[in-house]
């Protein structure tokens, strides 16, 4: 029997991008939403009711409200699936990134309020929690981490902003250093101080790298790039969605690292750039900021809730 699916904030970037996933899920039945009442509470309560899955695109404000007319209904509420920022350092809420480790994935099954990552974040955990988990580096340790991203990130005001005439070919912004992101990654890798994260919008749709310098002696151990490339092939080995790619194998033919390759896939890659003889190493990954990054990432989270395989639909 298909599993009946609420979509709240469907018109949204991140919505119609869920939509378009599970239009292609052979188990899954979008609920048809009058678009008039979409802000009716009653109208609301009355979707999540005939929901077994509720997905939550929408502002942080907007998600507090609708999870707690959800907890409202006990045993008839839906899971929830929430794309916002409100609930990624919520203990209580599983966190949408299995591919962390057991502990990640195991608490996604069967849960029933599950917080997607952040696009950014997602991009420096995968890179942080295998550097952590094999002593590498020490969670006292102080990070930098850069980024860019396309600017269909930003919504619909951005996306407006970059079809102007006389738009910025590329900016750095959160310069107070107190992205949103920052929270959920220094929680999920207890880390002791915030990194310094400054992320930037490119004149491109979709797409982003983040990326996180290292010198060689701010690891734990005598190291070299190659160490760190088993470490990352071995952490990752049996992630559907991770590749970690070989030496210059993300490259195109002039030897750049582009940051929009994965565009409309649930796919992330890791590159390693390192210097043994300057004793320096750059970790990259790259993936679509709406699949990976957003969309396909809650799929994913709902695959695993209830118990499909990872990859239907995406």
């Amino acid at each position: 029997m298909k599993k009946n699916v609420f979509i709240d904030g469907e018109v949204g970037t991140t919505g119609l991008q869920v939509r378009e996933r599970l239009a292609q899920h052979p188990n899954i039945n979008i609920l048809p939403l009058e678009q008039s009442k979409r802000k009716d509470l009653l109208y609301k309560k009355e979707m999540l009711e005939k929901s077994d899955v509720t997905f939550l695109c929408l502002p942080d404000e907007g998600s507090i409200e609708t999870t707690k007319i959800a907890d409202d209904l006990g045993s008839r509420s839906p899971i929830i699936i929430d794309a916002s920022t409100a609930h990624r350092t919520n203990s209580s809420w599983s966190y949408g990134l299995p591919e962390l480790g057991p502990m990640f994935k195991n608490k996604i099954i069967g849960s029933k309020r599950i917080a997607v990552p952040g696009c950014y974040a997602t991009g420096a955990n995968v890179i942080l929690k295998p550097l952590l988990e094999n002593k590498l580096i020490l969670p006292s340790q102080p990070l930098v981490i850069n980024a860019i991203s396309g600017y269909s990130g930003g919504g619909k005001d951005l996306i407006a902003y970059f079809n102007e005439k006389d738009h910025a070919p590329f900016f750095n912004y959160s310069l107070k250093l107190n992205h949103k992101h920052l929270p959920e990654i220094k929680y999920h890798n207890d880390l002791k101080y915030n990194p310094i994260f400054m992320p930037s919008v490119g004149d491109f749709i979709q797409g982003m790298i983040v990326y996180v310098p290292i010198h060689f002696n701010s690891f734990t151990s005598v190291i070299d790039t190659e160490t760190i490339q088993a470490v990352m092939e071995e952490f990752y080995l049996e992630a559907q969605f991770i590749n970690v790619l070989k030496k210059d194998e993300g490259l195109n033919s002039r030897g750049h690292f582009r940051p929009d390759n994965l565009v409309n896939t649930n796919l992330l890659d890791i590159n390693i750039f390192g210097n043994n003889i300057n004793q320096q190493i750059v970790i990259c990954s790259r993936l679509d900021n709406l699949g990976k990054g957003a969309s396909g990432a809650a799929v994913q989270c709902m695959n695993i809730a209830l118990g499909y395989d990872e990859k239907v639909g995406l």
